[in-house]
Protein backbone atom coordinates (compact mmCIF):
# COMPACT_ATOMS: atom_id res chain seq x y z
CA UNK A 1 0.00 0.00 0.00
CA UNK A 2 1.26 3.58 -0.70
CA UNK A 3 0.35 7.07 -1.05
CA UNK A 4 0.49 10.01 -2.52
CA UNK A 5 2.82 11.33 0.17
CA UNK A 6 6.77 12.33 -1.93
CA UNK A 7 7.68 9.95 1.51
CA UNK A 8 5.31 7.44 1.57
CA UNK A 9 5.20 5.84 4.86
CA UNK A 10 6.44 1.93 5.38
CA UNK A 11 4.03 -0.53 6.24
CA UNK A 12 6.06 -3.62 8.14
CA UNK A 13 3.92 -6.61 8.62
CA UNK A 14 3.36 -9.05 11.42
CA UNK A 15 4.24 -8.80 14.97
CA UNK A 16 3.70 -6.76 17.79
CA UNK A 17 6.16 -4.92 19.20
CA UNK A 18 8.16 -1.99 18.37
CA UNK A 19 10.68 0.45 19.37
CA UNK A 20 10.89 4.04 19.88
CA UNK A 21 14.15 3.91 18.35
CA UNK A 22 12.82 3.18 15.10
CA UNK A 23 11.91 6.17 12.39
CA UNK A 24 8.60 7.38 12.55
CA UNK A 25 6.60 5.77 10.18
CA UNK A 26 3.39 3.55 9.83
CA UNK A 27 3.43 -0.18 11.19
CA UNK A 28 1.49 -2.68 12.30
CA UNK A 29 3.00 -3.94 15.12
CA UNK A 30 2.03 -3.18 18.57
CA UNK A 31 3.90 -0.18 19.89
CA UNK A 32 5.55 0.39 22.95
CA UNK A 33 8.54 1.44 24.76
CA UNK A 34 12.07 -0.68 25.83
CA UNK A 35 13.26 1.35 28.60
CA UNK A 36 16.32 0.05 30.59
CA UNK A 37 16.16 2.62 33.39
CA UNK A 38 15.56 1.67 36.61
CA UNK A 39 12.36 1.81 38.05
CA UNK A 40 11.91 3.33 41.05
CA UNK A 41 10.08 1.92 44.03
CA UNK A 42 7.46 4.51 44.31
CA UNK A 43 6.27 3.51 40.70
CA UNK A 44 6.48 -0.03 41.53
CA UNK A 45 4.11 0.93 44.44
CA UNK A 46 1.74 3.00 42.43
CA UNK A 47 1.50 -0.01 39.83
CA UNK A 48 -0.20 -2.77 42.13
CA UNK A 49 -0.87 -1.29 45.27
CA UNK A 50 -3.90 0.60 46.28
CA UNK A 51 -5.09 2.14 49.43
CA UNK A 52 -9.00 1.85 49.85
CA UNK A 53 -10.65 5.12 52.42
CA UNK A 54 -12.20 4.16 55.45
CA UNK A 55 -14.50 6.76 57.07
CA UNK A 56 -16.58 7.54 59.78
CA UNK A 57 -20.33 8.44 60.32
CA UNK A 58 -20.19 11.86 59.06
CA UNK A 59 -18.30 10.48 55.75
CA UNK A 60 -14.67 11.61 57.10
CA UNK A 61 -11.83 9.52 56.25
CA UNK A 62 -10.27 8.22 59.19
CA UNK A 63 -8.04 4.89 57.53
CA UNK A 64 -7.18 3.25 54.87
CA UNK A 65 -6.85 -0.33 53.64
CA UNK A 66 -3.67 -1.48 51.76
CA UNK A 67 -5.54 -3.83 48.72
CA UNK A 68 -3.89 -5.00 45.31
CA UNK A 69 -5.09 -2.59 42.50
CA UNK A 70 -8.17 -4.65 40.60
CA UNK A 71 -7.59 -8.11 41.93
CA UNK A 72 -9.65 -9.53 44.80
CA UNK A 73 -9.40 -13.63 44.94
CA UNK A 74 -12.82 -14.94 45.70
CA UNK A 75 -12.81 -17.10 48.58
CA UNK A 76 -13.10 -20.09 46.47
CA UNK A 77 -10.27 -19.53 44.26
CA UNK A 78 -7.24 -21.77 44.48
CA UNK A 79 -5.05 -21.23 47.42
CA UNK A 80 -2.19 -20.93 45.07
CA UNK A 81 -3.85 -17.77 43.69
CA UNK A 82 -5.01 -16.12 47.15
CA UNK A 83 -1.23 -17.29 48.11
CA UNK A 84 0.19 -15.37 45.06
CA UNK A 85 -1.73 -12.21 45.93
CA UNK A 86 -0.76 -12.37 49.68
CA UNK A 87 2.74 -12.55 49.00
CA UNK A 88 2.45 -9.27 46.36
CA UNK A 89 0.78 -7.67 49.08
CA UNK A 90 3.27 -8.00 51.79
CA UNK A 91 5.90 -7.24 49.39
CA UNK A 92 4.09 -3.92 48.73
CA UNK A 93 4.25 -3.15 52.55
CA UNK A 94 7.48 -3.90 53.19
CA UNK A 95 8.90 -1.64 50.57
CA UNK A 96 6.71 0.80 52.52
CA UNK A 97 7.64 0.25 55.41
CA UNK A 98 10.99 0.52 54.14
CA UNK A 99 10.25 3.88 52.39
CA UNK A 100 8.84 4.96 55.76
CA UNK A 101 4.56 5.50 55.82
CA UNK A 102 4.26 9.39 55.69
CA UNK A 103 0.07 8.99 55.90
CA UNK A 104 -0.65 9.83 59.47
CA UNK A 105 -3.64 7.37 59.14
CA UNK A 106 -4.19 4.35 60.56
CA UNK A 107 -3.18 1.33 57.98
CA UNK A 108 -5.11 -2.11 57.38
CA UNK A 109 -3.68 -5.18 55.80
CA UNK A 110 -5.49 -8.20 55.70
CA UNK A 111 -3.67 -11.72 56.18
CA UNK A 112 -4.51 -15.44 56.19
CA UNK A 113 -4.22 -16.85 59.76
CA UNK A 114 -0.98 -18.65 58.71
CA UNK A 115 0.74 -15.15 58.38
CA UNK A 116 0.30 -14.91 62.46
CA UNK A 117 2.33 -17.77 63.06
CA UNK A 118 5.11 -16.30 61.08
CA UNK A 119 7.75 -13.58 61.66
CA UNK A 120 5.96 -11.08 59.43
CA UNK A 121 3.99 -9.36 62.07
CA UNK A 122 6.46 -8.95 64.30
CA UNK A 123 8.84 -7.49 61.47
CA UNK A 124 6.67 -4.98 60.08
CA UNK A 125 5.09 -4.20 63.32
CA UNK A 126 4.53 -0.16 63.24
CA UNK A 127 2.26 2.07 65.31
CA UNK A 128 -0.03 2.71 62.56
CA UNK A 129 -0.73 -0.39 60.86
CA UNK A 130 -3.99 -2.75 61.97
CA UNK A 131 -4.01 -7.04 61.17
CA UNK A 132 -6.95 -7.93 59.69
CA UNK A 133 -7.39 -11.27 60.04
CA UNK A 134 -9.70 -14.68 60.51
CA UNK A 135 -9.69 -15.85 63.59
CA UNK A 136 -11.35 -19.23 63.26
CA UNK A 137 -10.37 -21.48 65.91
CA UNK A 138 -8.82 -21.58 69.80
CA UNK A 139 -5.45 -21.82 67.71
CA UNK A 140 -5.46 -18.71 66.15
CA UNK A 141 -7.34 -16.93 68.69
CA UNK A 142 -4.29 -17.77 71.60
CA UNK A 143 -1.62 -16.52 68.62
CA UNK A 144 -3.53 -13.40 67.75
CA UNK A 145 -4.20 -11.91 71.35
CA UNK A 146 -0.70 -13.20 72.17
CA UNK A 147 0.53 -10.74 69.82
CA UNK A 148 -1.75 -7.96 70.98
CA UNK A 149 -0.67 -8.06 73.96
CA UNK A 150 2.55 -7.39 72.33
CA UNK A 151 1.73 -4.03 71.17
CA UNK A 152 0.38 -5.23 67.90
CA UNK A 153 -2.89 -4.06 66.75
CA UNK A 154 -5.70 -6.44 65.41
CA UNK A 155 -9.15 -6.17 63.77
CA UNK A 156 -10.20 -9.83 63.40
CA UNK A 157 -13.27 -11.44 61.98
CA UNK A 158 -14.73 -14.11 64.22
CA UNK A 159 -15.68 -17.41 63.13
CA UNK A 160 -19.72 -17.43 64.31
CA UNK A 161 -19.37 -21.28 64.89
CA UNK A 162 -16.94 -21.47 67.76
CA UNK A 163 -18.73 -19.83 70.77
CA UNK A 164 -14.89 -19.21 72.42
CA UNK A 165 -13.99 -17.36 69.82
CA UNK A 166 -17.04 -15.75 69.38
CA UNK A 167 -16.49 -14.62 73.38
CA UNK A 168 -13.50 -13.17 73.18
CA UNK A 169 -15.16 -10.03 71.01
CA UNK A 170 -14.81 -8.01 73.94
CA UNK A 171 -10.77 -8.70 74.41
CA UNK A 172 -10.32 -6.41 70.98
CA UNK A 173 -9.79 -3.13 70.33
CA UNK A 174 -10.96 -3.51 66.83
CA UNK A 175 -13.47 -5.76 65.16
CA UNK A 176 -14.58 -6.56 61.50
CA UNK A 177 -18.29 -7.00 61.22
CA UNK A 178 -20.64 -7.19 57.84
CA UNK A 179 -22.64 -4.41 57.36
CA UNK A 180 -25.55 -7.08 57.66
CA UNK A 181 -24.27 -8.11 61.18
CA UNK A 182 -25.68 -6.83 64.25
CA UNK A 183 -23.65 -4.62 65.88
CA UNK A 184 -21.94 -6.75 68.58
CA UNK A 185 -22.39 -4.43 72.46
CA UNK A 186 -18.76 -4.40 72.71
CA UNK A 187 -16.20 -1.06 73.89
CA UNK A 188 -14.07 -2.49 70.54
CA UNK A 189 -14.20 0.28 67.06
CA UNK A 190 -16.43 -1.90 64.75
CA UNK A 191 -15.11 -1.58 61.17
CA UNK A 192 -17.68 -2.27 58.92
CA UNK A 193 -17.16 -3.32 55.11
CA UNK A 194 -19.92 -3.61 52.54
CA UNK A 195 -21.92 -0.68 53.32
CA UNK A 196 -24.37 0.09 50.26
CA UNK A 197 -27.09 1.85 51.55
CA UNK A 198 -27.78 4.99 53.96
CA UNK A 199 -30.20 2.87 55.92
CA UNK A 200 -27.50 0.16 56.89
CA UNK A 201 -24.75 2.72 58.12
CA UNK A 202 -27.39 4.26 60.50
CA UNK A 203 -27.81 1.10 62.77
CA UNK A 204 -24.15 1.13 63.50
CA UNK A 205 -22.67 3.26 66.40
CA UNK A 206 -21.21 6.77 65.77
CA UNK A 207 -17.55 5.44 66.43
CA UNK A 208 -17.50 2.90 63.84
CA UNK A 209 -15.55 2.86 60.84
CA UNK A 210 -17.20 1.97 57.28
CA UNK A 211 -16.50 0.55 53.70
CA UNK A 212 -18.55 0.33 50.87
CA UNK A 213 -20.26 1.54 47.66
CA UNK A 214 -22.10 3.98 50.01
CA UNK A 215 -19.08 5.88 50.58
CA UNK A 216 -16.68 5.58 47.94
CA UNK A 217 -17.80 3.46 45.48
CA UNK A 218 -14.95 1.00 45.45
CA UNK A 219 -17.32 -1.99 46.01
CA UNK A 220 -17.46 -4.10 42.58
CA UNK A 221 -21.07 -4.19 41.25
CA UNK A 222 -22.79 -7.03 41.55
CA UNK A 223 -23.76 -7.77 38.22
CA UNK A 224 -19.77 -8.56 37.07
CA UNK A 225 -20.34 -12.21 36.13
CA UNK A 226 -17.16 -14.52 37.04
CA UNK A 227 -15.94 -15.05 33.80
CA UNK A 228 -15.70 -10.94 33.52
CA UNK A 229 -14.16 -11.39 36.66
CA UNK A 230 -11.25 -13.56 35.55
CA UNK A 231 -10.67 -11.84 32.67
CA UNK A 232 -10.33 -8.36 34.38
CA UNK A 233 -7.98 -9.99 36.79
CA UNK A 234 -5.86 -11.32 33.60
CA UNK A 235 -6.58 -7.39 32.18
CA UNK A 236 -4.94 -5.93 36.15
CA UNK A 237 -2.12 -8.75 35.29
CA UNK A 238 -1.68 -7.98 31.77
CA UNK A 239 -1.00 -4.38 32.30
CA UNK A 240 1.19 -3.94 35.37
CA UNK A 241 2.82 -7.80 36.19
CA UNK A 242 5.75 -9.57 35.08
CA UNK A 243 5.92 -12.86 32.22
CA UNK A 244 6.77 -15.10 35.56
CA UNK A 245 2.66 -13.22 37.17
CA UNK A 246 1.02 -14.24 33.84
CA UNK A 247 2.83 -17.70 33.66
CA UNK A 248 1.72 -18.25 37.17
CA UNK A 249 -2.31 -17.05 36.14
CA UNK A 250 -2.47 -19.13 33.16
CA UNK A 251 -1.29 -22.08 35.30
CA UNK A 252 -4.05 -21.15 37.74
CA UNK A 253 -6.09 -21.10 34.51
CA UNK A 254 -5.76 -23.84 32.14
CA UNK A 255 -8.95 -23.09 30.72
CA UNK A 256 -7.43 -20.43 29.11
CA UNK A 257 -4.69 -21.58 27.40
CA UNK A 258 -5.93 -22.87 24.51
CA UNK A 259 -6.99 -19.45 23.17
CA UNK A 260 -3.90 -17.66 24.35
CA UNK A 261 -1.65 -20.20 22.36
CA UNK A 262 -4.17 -19.37 19.66
CA UNK A 263 -3.32 -15.64 19.63
CA UNK A 264 -0.14 -15.76 20.19
CA UNK A 265 0.75 -18.53 17.03
CA UNK A 266 -1.46 -16.10 15.13
CA UNK A 267 -0.24 -13.31 12.79
CA UNK A 268 -1.50 -11.23 15.68
CA UNK A 269 1.68 -12.60 17.98
CA UNK A 270 4.19 -12.46 15.16
CA UNK A 271 6.24 -15.06 16.52
CA UNK A 272 8.93 -16.83 13.92
CA UNK A 273 7.90 -20.20 15.05
CA UNK A 274 4.65 -22.06 16.76
CA UNK A 275 5.16 -21.80 20.36
CA UNK A 276 4.65 -25.25 22.53
CA UNK A 277 2.90 -24.25 25.59
CA UNK A 278 1.87 -20.88 27.25
CA UNK A 279 5.36 -20.21 29.15
CA UNK A 280 6.94 -21.36 26.12
CA UNK A 281 4.71 -18.61 24.24
CA UNK A 282 5.18 -16.22 26.72
CA UNK A 283 8.87 -16.41 26.95
CA UNK A 284 9.08 -16.14 23.11
CA UNK A 285 6.84 -12.78 22.69
CA UNK A 286 9.01 -10.93 25.65
CA UNK A 287 7.56 -8.77 28.28
CA UNK A 288 5.82 -6.05 25.69
CA UNK A 289 4.12 -8.67 23.32
CA UNK A 290 3.45 -11.13 26.32
CA UNK A 291 1.46 -8.41 27.60
CA UNK A 292 -0.28 -7.05 24.71
CA UNK A 293 -1.45 -10.47 23.83
CA UNK A 294 -2.58 -11.50 27.02
CA UNK A 295 -4.55 -8.21 27.21
CA UNK A 296 -6.25 -9.11 24.11
CA UNK A 297 -7.18 -12.27 25.79
CA UNK A 298 -8.77 -10.80 28.86
CA UNK A 299 -11.05 -8.34 26.26
CA UNK A 300 -12.20 -11.30 24.21
CA UNK A 301 -12.65 -13.82 26.82
CA UNK A 302 -11.60 -18.06 26.50
CA UNK A 303 -15.13 -18.71 24.82
CA UNK A 304 -15.69 -15.31 22.66
CA UNK A 305 -19.10 -14.77 20.74
CA UNK A 306 -19.15 -12.92 17.80
CA UNK A 307 -20.01 -9.65 19.61
CA UNK A 308 -16.88 -10.07 21.99
CA UNK A 309 -14.87 -11.02 18.58
CA UNK A 310 -15.83 -7.81 17.50
CA UNK A 311 -15.12 -6.24 20.29
CA UNK A 312 -11.17 -7.43 20.89
CA UNK A 313 -10.64 -6.90 16.99
CA UNK A 314 -12.12 -3.10 17.19
CA UNK A 315 -9.86 -2.50 20.36
CA UNK A 316 -6.67 -4.24 18.41
CA UNK A 317 -7.50 -1.64 15.70
CA UNK A 318 -7.90 1.76 17.78
CA UNK A 319 -4.64 0.60 19.49
CA UNK A 320 -2.70 0.37 16.77
CA UNK A 321 -3.91 3.56 14.53
CA UNK A 322 -3.15 5.29 17.80
CA UNK A 323 0.48 4.12 17.95
CA UNK A 324 0.48 5.06 14.42
CA UNK A 325 -0.39 8.55 14.26
CA UNK A 326 1.84 9.11 17.62
CA UNK A 327 4.15 7.91 15.93
CA UNK A 328 3.36 10.08 12.76
CA UNK A 329 3.66 13.23 15.41
CA UNK A 330 1.06 13.59 17.42
CA UNK A 331 1.56 15.26 20.69
CA UNK A 332 0.93 12.16 23.09
CA UNK A 333 2.66 11.33 25.72
CA UNK A 334 4.33 7.86 24.21
CA UNK A 335 3.13 5.32 21.54
CA UNK A 336 2.96 2.82 24.49
CA UNK A 337 0.24 5.23 26.31
CA UNK A 338 -1.86 5.72 23.29
CA UNK A 339 -1.68 1.47 22.45
CA UNK A 340 -2.97 0.72 25.94
CA UNK A 341 -5.67 3.73 25.77
CA UNK A 342 -7.10 2.93 22.24
CA UNK A 343 -6.83 -0.98 23.72
CA UNK A 344 -8.69 -0.01 26.98
CA UNK A 345 -11.13 1.85 25.41
CA UNK A 346 -13.32 -0.92 24.26
CA UNK A 347 -13.12 -2.76 28.05
CA UNK A 348 -16.07 -1.25 29.51
CA UNK A 349 -18.29 -2.66 26.86
CA UNK A 350 -16.78 -5.91 27.00
CA UNK A 351 -16.25 -6.34 30.73
CA UNK A 352 -19.43 -4.44 31.29
CA UNK A 353 -18.14 -2.10 33.44
CA UNK A 354 -18.61 1.66 33.98
CA UNK A 355 -15.46 3.47 32.79
CA UNK A 356 -14.81 4.96 36.64
CA UNK A 357 -14.59 0.88 37.99
CA UNK A 358 -12.28 0.50 35.44
CA UNK A 359 -10.11 3.30 35.77
CA UNK A 360 -10.00 2.21 39.71
CA UNK A 361 -9.73 -1.35 39.34
CA UNK A 362 -6.49 -1.31 37.55
CA UNK A 363 -5.04 1.57 38.95
CA UNK A 364 -4.90 4.03 35.60
CA UNK A 365 -2.95 6.57 35.25
CA UNK A 366 -4.08 10.17 34.88
CA UNK A 367 -3.05 9.85 31.17
CA UNK A 368 -5.43 6.92 30.13
CA UNK A 369 -8.15 8.42 32.81
CA UNK A 370 -8.45 11.67 31.24
CA UNK A 371 -8.80 10.04 27.70
CA UNK A 372 -10.88 7.21 28.52
CA UNK A 373 -13.40 9.52 30.26
CA UNK A 374 -13.33 12.28 27.63
CA UNK A 375 -11.41 14.85 29.46
CA UNK A 376 -9.22 16.87 26.73
CA UNK A 377 -5.87 15.44 26.31
CA UNK A 378 -3.88 14.57 23.39
CA UNK A 379 -4.52 10.53 23.59
CA UNK A 380 -8.15 11.75 24.43
CA UNK A 381 -8.52 13.44 20.89
CA UNK A 382 -6.95 10.80 18.93
CA UNK A 383 -9.41 8.17 20.60
CA UNK A 384 -12.06 10.32 18.94
CA UNK A 385 -10.25 10.29 15.36
CA UNK A 386 -10.41 6.43 15.97
CA UNK A 387 -14.21 7.15 16.42
CA UNK A 388 -14.33 9.34 13.31
CA UNK A 389 -12.29 6.72 11.54
CA UNK A 390 -14.61 4.08 12.11
CA UNK A 391 -18.03 6.05 11.25
CA UNK A 392 -16.25 7.62 8.16
CA UNK A 393 -16.75 11.26 10.25
CA UNK A 394 -15.18 12.92 7.18
CA UNK A 395 -15.69 16.82 9.09
CA UNK A 396 -14.78 15.38 12.47
CA UNK A 397 -11.49 13.52 10.30
CA UNK A 398 -10.43 16.98 8.73
CA UNK A 399 -10.86 18.92 11.67
CA UNK A 400 -8.56 16.89 13.96
CA UNK A 401 -6.50 16.16 10.77
CA UNK A 402 -5.93 19.94 10.82
CA UNK A 403 -5.25 20.07 14.64
CA UNK A 404 -2.79 17.30 14.92
CA UNK A 405 -0.95 18.87 11.84
CA UNK A 406 -0.85 15.55 9.89
CA UNK A 407 -2.17 15.07 5.82
CA UNK A 408 -5.33 13.78 5.78
CA UNK A 409 -4.22 10.73 3.46
CA UNK A 410 -1.47 9.81 6.04
CA UNK A 411 -4.63 9.55 9.06
CA UNK A 412 -6.23 7.66 6.30
CA UNK A 413 -3.25 5.50 5.85
CA UNK A 414 -2.82 4.74 9.24
CA UNK A 415 -6.11 3.24 10.16
CA UNK A 416 -6.73 0.97 6.96
CA UNK A 417 -3.41 -0.59 7.91
CA UNK A 418 -4.07 -1.12 10.90
CA UNK A 419 -7.84 -2.57 10.40
CA UNK A 420 -5.84 -4.88 7.94
CA UNK A 421 -3.36 -6.11 10.71
CA UNK A 422 -6.20 -6.18 13.44
CA UNK A 423 -8.43 -8.48 11.16
CA UNK A 424 -6.20 -11.86 11.82
CA UNK A 425 -7.01 -11.05 15.31
CA UNK A 426 -10.42 -12.43 14.37
CA UNK A 427 -9.80 -16.57 12.62
CA UNK A 428 -7.47 -16.41 16.05
CA UNK A 429 -10.54 -15.85 18.18
CA UNK A 430 -12.84 -18.66 15.97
Amino acid sequence: MTSDDPRPSRIVGGGINTRESEPPVVVTQMLGIDNSDPIREEALRARFLSFDPLFDAASNLVAHQLVLRGRAAPADAPAELRQMEEDMLLTGLYSLMQGGLTDKLPLLVRISPGVLFSEVPQQLNQPRLIWCVAIDNEQHLARALALQDAGMAFCPTLNRNDTIVQDSASAWHYLSCHADDTPPPVAARLVVESVRHAHTQTRWPESAWFKGSFFSGDTQPVEVSHEHAVQLDLLAIALRESVETLVQFFRLNPDMTPRMLAIANSQVGGLSRPAESVAHALIMLGPQRARRVAALLALAGKQPSEAMRHYAVTALTRALFMGKITRLGAPAESAADAFEIGLLSIAPRALSLPVETLIRKLGLSATHARALSAHPSPEGAMLRLAHACENNDVDTLASHAQKLKIPLHQISVAYLDALIAASALDEALH
